[in-house]
């Protein structure tokens, strides 16, 4: 990274403005509590109200000089962000952008004092490492040695089972996984947000050309196609279009979700994250399913 690039996104980049300035750390209070039951956005005048309230009671401590109209200040404020790509207002309602999200991630970091090993983090580097190489391989007699060890290791494993001999992950390598399916997985939303701006960012170009270039119903439809797959060809696009298709097999989505109870509700997971973490994970197929209905609407 150059030395100028922390420079520009000091200046340019939402999440870090937002961190940086005066009243952030009210903002990100009052917005962290409103999308929590409220993910799909909030309707801006509650968002208005609650940071003013926010904003007389932290006055009242002397924590911030006086104002003379807090929900001005409050609705001004929420403006200021909007403008500066921090949150979108779509019929009414605000949602959060990616830019809010990492915000509200970092800051949900910030009080996770428990530490994974370097032994663990060592452990899962090792196992990506050994399947993406053996993926890459095409050599079928090497491959074919990899297939086989998986094979064996399972087989030893399965025949331990059967005689009730059951190896869990540590607590500190379970900790860890519990957090990276966590950061993987809150990262999706963001994806298909993404998505959803590119297609109203596509169909805003494609409306104003052809305004502008007056062009016939075939050329419409052959630009809307190709617009259409360039974004199906995007990384969030392959994403959300693998999700999307996935959404036709309810049995394997129901799977995902008992999964994920269950991962939640081991005791690692109170060491691993906080309340609301737990409750995103826990509600992370609904919240995708929701996510995916409004990219197609």
């Amino acid at each position: 990274m150059q030395s100028s690039e922390p420079a520009q996104l000091r200046k340019h980049h939402p999440a870090w403005q937002l961190l940086a300035a005066t009243k952030g750390p009210l903002v990100i209070a009052v917005l962290q509590e409103l999308f929590k039951d409220s993910p799909d956005g909030i309707e801006f005048d509650s968002a208005v109200l609650e940071l003013a309230q926010v904003l007389r009671q932290q006055c009242e401590q002397g924590e911030i000089d006086y104002a003379e109209d807090y929900q001005a200040d409050a609705r001004k404020e929420i403006r200021h962000w909007i403008k500066r790509g921090l949150l979108l207002e779509r019929q009414g309602r605000v949602i959060a952008t990616d830019a809010l999200e990492s915000a509200l991630r970092f800051v949900q970091g910030l009080d996770q004092r428990i530490m994974s090993s370097s032994a663990s983090r060592l452990a899962i580097v090792q196992r990506e490492i050994e399947h993406l190489e053996a993926n890459l391989n095409a050599n079928p007699v090497q491959r074919s040695a990899f297939l086989q060890a998986k094979i064996a290791n399972l087989q030893t494993e399965l025949a331990a089972v059967e005689q009730g001999q059951i190896e869990v992950l540590p607590e500190n390598q379970a900790i860890e996984s519990i957090r990276e399916i966590y950061s993987l997985s809150t990262s999706l939303a963001n994806d298909f947000r993404r998505v959803e701006d590119s297609y109203r960012e596509a169909d805003q170009n494609l409306r104003q050309s052809i305004i502008s270039e007056q062009n016939n119903r075939g050329d419409i439809v052959d630009k809307l196609l190709d617009s259409h797959d360039k974004l199906l060809n995007t990384a969030e696009g392959k994403v959300f279009n693998g999700f999307h298709q996935q959404l036709t097999q309810a049995l394997e989505l129901e799977k995902m979700k008992l999964q994920l109870r269950t991962i939640v509700a081991h005791p690692c997971s109170d060491k691993a994250l906080n309340r609301q973490q737990q409750s995103d994970l826990r509600w992370l197929i609904m919240r995708l399913v929701m996510e995916s209905e409004r990219v197609v609407k």
